[in-house]
């Protein structure tokens, strides 16, 4: 099975329906965000797949974006927000203040093995390694605003690969 992972869409709602329109022609029908939509409007990119996503720092109308994702039947919340998905178990993060605490909160859930996947945004910059039996991903930045590059990411949960996908 494969799923979609995105993060720090920042309002740029051409690079959420870009994402979205790779993602339905991959045939990915579950996506994870991992936060910064910030305005409400921006799921509506998401429209008709089953996404779980996480509240990022910019995130600001948190209870009218959680509305709104329910609308639509999506499962948003304050991270860390665990999913069970496939018998697989994935945490789901934004970020935590600067990159360096960012990655030490990471790193620390990773060396937990307590799940099979951590996800993750918030430093705009890709990532994706192992720690022990744990799979690191940051899909790095939709929106393209700092590195100016927009990226997201596809998972293979069954045999633990993931690609990296700019757009």
């Amino acid at each position: 099975m494969l799923v979609g992972i995105i993060s720090d869409t920042h309002d740029n709602l051409d690079s959420a329906k870009k994402a979205a329109e790779i993602f339905r022609e991959r045939d990915i029908k579950i996506i994870f965000h991992l936060g910064d939509f910030i305005a409400p409007f921006t799921l509506k990119a998401f429209e008709g797949f089953e996404l779980y996503g996480v509240f990022g720092n910019n995130d600001g109308e948190k209870f009218l974006i959680k509305k709104i994702a329910e609308e639509f039947g999506f499962k948003i919340d304050f991270a860390p927000f665990e999913v069970e998905l496939e018998g697989k178990s994935f945490l789901l993060l934004h970020g935590f203040g600067s990159i360096e605490r960012t990655l030490k909160i990471v790193n620390s859930f990773a060396a937990s093995q307590n799940y099979d996947f951590v996800l993750y945004g918030h430093t705009h910059k890709r990532d994706l390694r192992k720690k022990g039996k744990t799979m690191i991903i940051n899909p790095g930045e939709a929106c393209g605003y700092l590195t100016g590059k927009r990226s997201i990411a596809i998972l293979n949960i069954e045999n633990k690969s993931a690609e990296f996908v700019e757009f």
